[in-house]
């Protein structure tokens, strides 16, 4: 289950950004994660929950925003919302699409109470 280790490198990354501020108390993080990031938000946000509540961060907000994916055709120049990685367009029915949103996976910010 590679959401625990993720969660695991979120947490040792909001630990290093609160020492470096130096100063306040952590309310919430915030979460961005795209629908084919390849990331099962709900695994995640478990993994998260339970590694914040064994740490000195236990009892903080997380908040997830999730990303739908679209992709562009680069045949056609079709935007569409894509099931997949692989997904032909739905226009023309090409390949050669490119996924525009939908892999993220990035801590957005930090809700610091000073």
């Amino acid at each position: 289950m590679h959401e625990l280790s993720l969660a695991c490198s979120v947490v040792e990354l909001v630990d290093r950004e609160m020492r470096r501020q130096g100063r306040g108390r952590l309310c919430g993080i915030e979460m961005t994660l795209g629908d084919l990031s390849g990331v099962d938000n709900d695994s995640f946000l478990y993994s998260l929950q339970m590694v914040l509540e064994r740490s000195v961060f236990a009892g903080v907000r997380v908040v997830v925003n999730r990303v739908e994916p679209k992709a562009r055709c680069e045949d056609c120049g079709e935007l569409f919302s894509p099931e997949s990685l692989y997904t032909p367009c739905p226009r023309c029915g090409s390949y050669a699409t490119r996924l525009v949103s939908g892999r993220e996976f990035r801590l957005s910010s930090l809700i610091i109470e000073e």
